[in-house]
């Protein structure tokens, strides 16, 4: 069990509460599925508490201490999994299939695709999905060494031209700087057969360029997105982009 895990169950068994329970039990479900190497049927419950609910955590508890130390711990979940699994968003296989139907996709090219959890849902709901990455992530990262579906090496200009095949393009939690996402944007608007493109993150926030986010044309569809829950303090969604 990881030091992070460790701790969490710890807090839980010494502050016996049930709201905080039931998130760590949530916890504890999706690092076994990661653990395993399965994706998540749907999209996990939300994390952590507001003041509100943290100042009735306290006062049941009666320990101010230790119920603001599991809640740091919980809003820090996201950033736990990018450290020990190299993911930064948890796909499930709800919105996958909501994917292949509300777009009609029956291929996929996922670039940036770090350790290609997304190809392996969009792959398990029946799509026959590609994942490409330049890996230059993994040579500072030991989560780099075990990803959970075959990738290629391709940087994301590259994978696109190599795969004009594909119905889709998908892009999870690309980097909120340099100008790789505006670069993508602009190839994908040249191409004479331009697939499905949707980017997984925050608009003006954790994910992408502010010039992406300037540039690009949004749509949100509404079913997907409802599927798709961010489970913290980010407001990630489903974009598609033109």
């Amino acid at each position: 069990m990881k030091k992070y895990q460790n701790k969490l169950n710890k807090l839980d068994k010494e502050l016996n509460y049930l709201p905080l329970h039931e998130q760590v039990i949530g916890i504890n479900n999706i690092i076994t599925n990661l653990e395993n190497g399965k994706i998540l049927q749907k999209s996990p419950n939300s994390l952590g508490f507001l003041p509100d609910s943290l100042d009735i955590m306290i006062e049941n508890t009666r320990s101010s201490e230790k119920a603001q130390e599991a809640n740091n711990l919980l809003n820090n979940f996201r950033s736990f999994l990018s450290r020990e699994y190299g993911i930064w968003s948890l796909p499930n296989l709800e919105t996958a299939k909501l994917i292949r139907q509300e777009y009609n996709v029956k291929s996929s090219l996922e670039i940036m695709a770090g350790n290609a959890h997304w190809s392996k849902a969009l792959s398990e709901v029946g799509v026959k999905a590609i994942a490409s990455d330049s890996f230059t992530w993994a040579k500072s990262s030991t989560t780099g060494e075990a990803p959970i579906f075959e990738t290629e090496n391709l940087d994301a200009i590259s994978a696109i031209k190599k795969h004009p095949e594909v119905d889709l393009i998908i892009c999870s939690w690309a980097p909120n700087f340099g100008e790789d996402d505006l670069n993508i944007l602009h190839l994908y608007r040249q191409l004479d057969y331009q697939p499905v493109l949707l980017f997984i993150g925050e608009k003006f926030g954790a994910t992408n360029s502010t010039a992406f986010w300037q540039e690009a044309k949004i749509m949100i569809n509404k079913k997907v997105n409802r599927s798709f829950r961010s489970f913290d303090f980010i407001d990630e969604k489903v974009f598609e982009v033109k």
